[in-house]
């Protein structure tokens, strides 16, 4: 009776969640934008995942109460549930009918960046005419008791005693129960990324289930406008000046044509710490004297998830906190993939690994990549490594194989812990690492050469950050935020190197300047060879867990959040750095 209680309770929460999407999509249709009907149909599918991870939430307290139970000759079990459900009922249809109607405004779903408006409900339902507004707290106490006797009807009323020795029996379920909390047993968690699965917002958006969206992002939510807010902004213009004003001159044009295909490769942790050895990187240093060599590049932050935002975004790196964990403020970010879908470009990115790891999905489908493409799009022959895919099956020209022009990127994995490759060269099993993602990166490009398409192709390597590549160094050094970053294939015009001090955070603005496209998109990327970059202030930033590097051409200051502290002092560069952090952080936060 009581495991029976349990999965009636569990399967009516599915059965809500599935109601709930069908009720969205007729809504919301208007908000389609000509999204197939099957891939409506299929949001029910891929929202699958978070709706048993929040039907698993919910029965936490049902479960614990019939553990209770069983001491107990008589227990009154729906009269001790029934509040509960009152609260959940309310909760469910309450944030349903807000989300489903809302949608229909805002074009995103409600999270807890919205509930600062459950403070001015005033300014909430602004949206709504008055006869809305009464017909949605109608809709919602309607659907509210319909929950309620629902959950009701499949509670019995009394539990009778029982052995205790069928209490075991709640073990494995207790299992069952966190495991589907946690999303499975993939790397990632539980998280929205789960529910994104197509090139069209309004699919992904009916999968995701609202009131996960909801409570996941309450911890997620960090109010960045107050964030080393401590100058008046005067000021702040005073100190950064023009370092960040959209400049689209050229001093320099690197490629024959504006229109190339473009491949970028996002080599994972491939700081010029590891990589600056043409031992462990041979393919990589032959390529530097046939293309154009940017050898004064710093990654912007320490972790992939920030870094591929820096590259991919030309945004900084923030060192509280990370962006990709932010629903609300991805879908807003600018992006290389979103400017060059507007250009006509088709674009698209490939992961060998869990693609849902820090809402890597997500990030990916609201910037503009129309195609996006896991570990679980392989064949599960080839996911060997811990990661997933190793780079040999990644990188191929499968990459490219799609419509013209393109924008396809390929973020790799290999080169990262636990460091086990399909290859023994190097006794460092460390570099021996980023030496067989270099022979996988050496042997594309080499193929690529004799096809037709090397004529207009641009190929951009560059790492999402860098790695320490010595005993006791931290991810904060310096030295481990130096990056290589490399531009060759026939669009471009001729080898060189450019030494010009910059972030990895600027390849955006660069390369679009180049391709005559605008930048004005991103605040804080800047086109390095515009006629007023070497006029302006020169610097590089790279930002670690509170704390940041500030480059400079004479040498680098660090620069601690907690304490405050700029290392070596220097009254200058300290206020320079307080205004950067409060401009990057007040910027964020309008997003």
């Amino acid at each position: 009776m009581r495991l029976r209680t349990l999965l009636r309770l569990f399967a009516l929460l599915l059965l809500i969640f599935v109601t709930q999407k069908v009720l969205f999509m007729l809504y919301n249709m208007g908000m389609a934008d000509g999204a197939p009907f099957l891939s409506c149909l299929a949001s029910l599918w891929h929202g699958l995942r978070l709706d048993i991870t929040t039907a698993c939430y919910l029965i936490i307290f049902p479960t614990l109460v019939i553990l209770i139970s069983f001491f107990f000759k008589q227990f009154p079990l729906r009269k001790v549930l029934m509040p509960y459900y009152i609260l959940v009922a309310l909760l469910l249809s309450l944030i349903f009918v807000a989300d489903t109607i809302l949608y229909s405004f805002w074009g995103a779903k409600l999270d807890a960046n919205d509930l600062i408006y459950a403070t001015k409900p005033k300014d909430m339902l602004a949206s709504l005419p008055l006869w809305a507004t009464l017909l949605a707290f109608f809709i919602v106490a309607a659907i509210a008791i319909g929950y309620v006797l629902l959950l009701r009807w499949v509670t019995p009323k009394q539990l009778t005693l029982q052995s205790r020795w069928w209490s075991a029996l709640m073990l494995p379920l207790a299992a069952l129960i966190f495991l589907g909390m946690r999303g499975g047993l993939s790397e990632s968690t539980a998280n929205p990324s789960y529910a994104y699965f197509s090139q069209h917002p309004f699919c992904n958006h009916a999968a995701l289930n609202p009131a996960f969206n909801i409570f996941h992002s309450l911890f997620k939510v960090q109010d960045l406008s107050k964030e080393f807010d401590t100058l008046p902004d005067e000021q702040v213009d005073a100190l950064l000046g023009d370092s960040f004003t959209p400049d689209i001159t050229l001093t320099d044009t690197l490629l024959n044509t504006d229109r190339p295909n473009v491949l970028l490769i996002i080599w994972e942790g491939a700081g010029l710490g590891m990589v600056g050895s043409d031992t462990v990187a041979p393919n990589l240093h032959r390529f530097m004297r046939e293309g154009v060599y940017f050898s004064n590049c710093y990654a912007n932050s320490y972790r992939t998830d920030r870094g591929l935002i820096s590259v991919l975004s030309g945004w900084l790196g923030l060192p509280t906190t990370t962006l990709m964990k932010r629903p609300d403020i991805c879908r807003n970010l600018p992006s290389i993939a979103s400017s060059l879908k507007e250009a006509g470009y088709h674009t698209s990115i490939s992961y060998g690994g869990d693609i849902d790891f820090t809402n890597m999905r997500l990030y990916f489908s609201e910037t503009g990549f129309s195609s996006v493409r896991g570990g679980d799009a392989f064949p599960s022959s080839q996911r060997t490594s811990a990661w997933g895919v190793p780079d040999h099956f990644l990188l191929t020209p499968d990459l490219i194989a799609c419509e013209r022009p393109f924008f396809a990127t390929a973020l790799t994995l290999s080169s990262h812990e636990p460091w086990e490759v399909p290859m023994h060269r190097l006794d460092d099993y460390r570099r021996n690492a980023f030496a067989y993602t270099d022979s996988c990166i050496g042997a594309l490009i080499n193929h690529l050469k004799i096809t037709p398409l090397w004529d207009s192709l641009l190929i951009i390597i560059v790492p999402d950050h860098g790695i320490p590549f010595e005993e006791g160094m931290s991810t904060s050094d310096v030295a481990v935020a130096r990056i290589p970053m490399l531009w060759m294939g026939g669009a471009v015009r001729s080898a060189k190197n450019i030494d010009r001090l910059m972030s990895q955070s600027d390849l955006a603005a660069t390369l679009l300047a180049q391709m005559r496209l605008s930048i004005e998109p991103f605040p804080f990327s800047r086109n390095i060879l515009g006629k007023k970059y070497l006029s302006r202030r020169q610097f590089a930033m790279h930002s670690d867990k509170n704390c940041l590097n500030l480059i400079l051409p004479e040498g680098s200051f660090f620069y601690d959040c907690v304490s405050d502290n700029l290392q070596p002092a220097d009254n200058t560069q300290f206020l320079f750095v307080k205004a950067l952090l409060q401009r990057l952080y007040k910027t964020t936060a309008t997003l």
